[in-house]
């Protein structure tokens, strides 16, 4: 058996031919999709630590024989199936003898193992005999400035209602070593917010510090300072990074680690205070507690009886308004959570508590009606996940203090060698509450929602896969813009195709309806009607070299309400590498037409490292950026970018405060990161 099994391993390594590995700077597909799809749904992702933990991972491997199934999850590259197939063929043949030996494993064609290759390696660095001086020892200092601009002079500057400079400011200083430390401090000034002053000292107006240390004896994780909550399926708490339904059809389950550190320059999604895991056998206990100030107006007209208006989550403090908002709620947030472990299975009991202080009370309208108001807030929820055969289960079931329920249960199959399956319903009640919440669904809010979720991919060949997925959903209550309980539909049909490991062709289909109020002729109050939006979108990106390669994509646009709008989008990316210099230089030239809002496009650009940035491709014009990363040495590297979208025909841009009375766009950033990692 062993012998034959060596004898596997040597011709998998003979067929292998030379692999390119994603640069650094670049993020996977399913997370560009994922940014594209949540700016569409107007949120706005500040969250990089999943792309920090790869880079980590590039230095310090995770080592696959040793790696438990929450390190497998927390690296974004694997399904469910997937990574149950790996921990079952570890257990039953032992430990793996060649990377490539992945291979042999269900589920894992020459893609996938393209994917994981950067991050893994077979022998743990420090095995069972770490200890505190190593985690202090092993570990990388890395030190990331950035600094953004634009130079047109917006509205908001001009009128002086933005109280500081358009400049944006961005300091991060983190020591880690995954698996067993991270600590760190971060401090951001968003465009048009002003230096706070505190004692003639300017100060930047956001900060995050964090300490966190895992693995630790039965300590799995200890958290001081900013740290996310992720519980269950993200009905109670969810603070990290999670796939939407647009990002990969098969990434519908909420994975990872409960807590997890801190390090991203959002300012709402957070704990902070103190938080730990402690493990006993196949036992774990969460506990943590949290104290904040969130942003919201204040009503103090009668002292006794002040009050909150609604939460804003957008972290800016620009404006007088914006200011005077600035950390009037205090939230006190203290939960836990209970689970017990079993081979291929677990259960898991949840608790938040949080209060409000003043309590919160929104302006009453009929699609809010439901919408959370009071000082308390109180959630618990029932999780699951464990394989009845070759069946994997997954859900969780939660309620409030006021006995309004959300539900959801997923299911993930294997129904054929090259057939993977997934189903998942969710029910949301219109009165459940939930303020972290970030489970799978179609809306932003937890709340107000029933759905049906259907995917398949398939392998056709070990070139060619197709992927689908159907999402049918129904709102019982009102919603913003909707006068009377409405419903949708998603479907969507990808085909990839990849000819060779250099190149990846990929052609997708969504089309989509849901209802809106609408005016109608000789009627006053607004109904409901249907509106209907299609994408089609063709890509390419392909390694000319090892240090040349390029993509494009053309996408079309079709939006029915009234009457039909058009909207296209096409453009050439090229990266080049200059080793001599060394230089690796960007471009990229884009030309849209949009005939309204409702055909706007968006797509995911190639930035600076860890900078999530996508563009909205609205009206007529071109776009050309220019990123240029120099390495001057081992431990220091430099990036530039230049990037400018042109209107041609109209004469200002923007709206509002952003309004720019020029025709074109332009951004401008510099970025220097100083790393000093241990050599391995």
């Amino acid at each position: 058996m062993a012998t034959s099994r060596k004898i596997i391993v040597v011709v998998m390594l003979l067929l292998s031919n030379q692999v390119f590995a994603q640069l650094p700077d670049e993020q996977s597909t399913a997370i560009s999709n994922n940014l594209e799809f949540s700016n569409a749904a107007n949120l706005q992702l500040e969250d990089d630590a999943t792309w920090q933990t790869l880079n980590s991972y590039r230095r310090h491997a995770l080592a696959l024989n040793t790696a438990e199934e929450a390190e497998l999850q927390a690296l974004g590259l694997l399904t469910v199936l997937q990574i149950d197939n790996l921990l079952q063929y570890r257990s039953a043949l032992g430990p793996l003898i060649s990377l490539y030996e992945l291979q042999a494993i269900p589920g894992f064609d020459m893609a996938t193992i393209q994917k994981l290759l950067p991050y893994v390696s077979l022998n743990d660095q420090l095995g069972p005999q770490y200890s505190l001086h190593d985690y202090l020892q092993n570990g990388d200092h890395n030190l990331l400035l950035r600094y953004g601009r634009k130079p047109e002079k917006a509205k908001g500057y001009e009128t002086h209602k933005y109280k500081g400079s358009p400049d944006k400011l961005f300091l991060r200083y983190r020591y880690s070593f995954p698996k067993y430390i991270s600590a760190g401090v971060l401090m951001e000034k968003d465009p048009g917010e002003p230096w706070l002053v505190k004692s003639k000292i300017p100060m930047f107006d956001f900060y995050s510090v964090h300490v966190f240390l895992k693995n630790f004896h039965r300590l799995k994780a200890l958290a001081v300072g900013d740290f996310t909550v992720n519980l269950g399926q993200g009905l109670l708490v969810w603070q990290s990074h999670a796939y939407q339904k647009g990002a990969s059809a098969m990434l519908t389950k909420r994975e990872g680690e409960i807590l997890r550190p801190y390090t991203s320059a959002g300012e709402f999604n957070f704990f902070r205070g103190l938080g730990a895991t402690c493990q006993l056998k196949n036992w774990s206990v969460t506990a943590f507690a949290s104290l904040r100030f969130l942003d919201a107006a204040i009503d103090s007209t009668d002292i006794e009886s002040i009050i909150a208006g609604n939460i804003s989550t957008s972290g800016y403090h620009r404006t007088a308004t914006e200011l005077a908002n600035r950390q009037n709620v205090r939230l006190l947030s203290i939960g836990g959570n209970i689970k017990y472990t079993a081979p291929r299975w677990h259960v898991g009991l949840n608790l938040v508590n949080q209060t409000f202080s003043p309590a919160l009370l929104k302006v009453q309208r009929p699609y809010n009606k439901f919408d959370f108001t009071g000082s308390r807030l109180i959630g618990g929820s029932i999780d699951f996940a464990g394989y009845y055969k070759n069946v994997h289960f997954f859900g969780e079931a939660a309620t409030n203090d006021n006995l309004k329920s959300a539900f959801m249960i997923g299911a993930i199959t294997t129904i054929a060698p090259t057939v993977d399956l997934s189903l998942v319903y969710r029910s949301f009640d219109k009165e459940y509450h939930s303020l972290f919440t970030n489970s799978f669904g179609n809306g932003y809010q937890t709340a107000n929602e029933r759905g049906c979720y259907t995917a398949m991919a398939i392998r056709l060949s070990k070139r060619f896969t197709i992927e689908s997925y159907s999402d049918i959903y129904y709102s019982p209550w009102l919603k913003y813009q909707k006068s009377a309980p409405s419903r949708g539909t998603d479907y969507s049909i990808s085909g990839i195709y990849t000819p060779d490991k250099l190149t990846v062709y990929r052609l997708r289909y969504i089309y989509q309806t849901s209802q809106q109020n609408q005016a109608q002729e000789g009627n006053n109050i607004p109904a409901l009607g249907t509106l209907t939006k299609m994408n089609l979108r063709f890509d390419i990106q392909k390694q000319l070299s090892k240090s040349f390669k390029i993509k494009g994509r053309i996408e079309y646009c079709q939006f029915y309400s009234m009457s039909v709008q058009h909207g296209g989008m096409c453009f050439l990316e090229a990266g080049k590498g200059i080793n001599k210099v060394p230089f690796y230089i960007t471009a990229r030239i884009a030309y849209f037409k949009t005939e309204n809002y409702d055909t706007r496009i968006y797509a995911t650009e190639s930035s600076v490292l860890y900078d999530n940035s996508v563009t909205q491709f609205y009206g007529t014009g071109w776009q050309f950026y220019m990123n240029l990363k120099w390495k001057v040495n081992r431990r220091i590297t430099c990036w530039a970018r230049f990037h400018q979208t042109r209107y041609p025909e109209l004469q200002k841009v923007g709206s509002g405060n952003e309004e720019v009375n020029s025709n074109h766009i332009t951004n401008i950033q510099f970025q220097l990161q100083y790393l000093l990692a241990k050599k391995n």
